[in-house]
């Protein structure tokens, strides 16, 4: 399954912008919620963006908190790549292309967010994943 998922992902990364547009009725309120909901009184916060895609989401977190150091992580390259285009010359982003499931993170996060990744993971590695970020977020 997971090759399976990454293929599609690397398959379609190119147009994943435009289909989202399509594919959510309301793409402005889920992100612009999603951005309203994630608050921090750190200014220059950590931000992780689990199954980043091609960074829609961090994308709209970077515009609430410019001076932020993003994290993305997703398992697909050609994702990651779109991504890149996304924030080019930006040099607070990182990349990680990899399966954020067992991905062991090296400092806490202010913020941690997702968007339309989590729902792939069976059950069970929804609740390992919830507990990983519990743990990995600060105080």
């Amino acid at each position: 399954m997971h090759d399976e998922l990454v293929s599609k992902f690397n398959q379609i990364a190119e147009g994943y912008d435009k289909q989202r547009r399509l594919l959510i009725p309301c793409f402005d309120d889920f992100y612009g919620i999603s951005t309203s909901l994630a608050v921090t009184s750190n200014e220059t916060p950590n931000i992780l963006d689990l199954g980043a895609g091609t960074g829609l989401l961090s994308f709209r977190m970077l515009e609430k908190y410019p001076k932020a150091n993003l994290t993305l992580i997703d398992i697909s390259e050609e994702m990651m790549k779109v991504a890149k285009s996304r924030f080019a010359g930006k040099s607070n982003v990182k990349y990680i292309v990899q399966d954020y499931t067992n991905y062991i993170f090296d400092n806490p996060f202010d913020i941690i967010v997702s968007s339309l990744s989590i729902h792939h993971l069976e059950d069970v590695s929804k609740r390992q994943m919830y507990q990983t970020i519990f743990e990995n977020l600060k105080q």
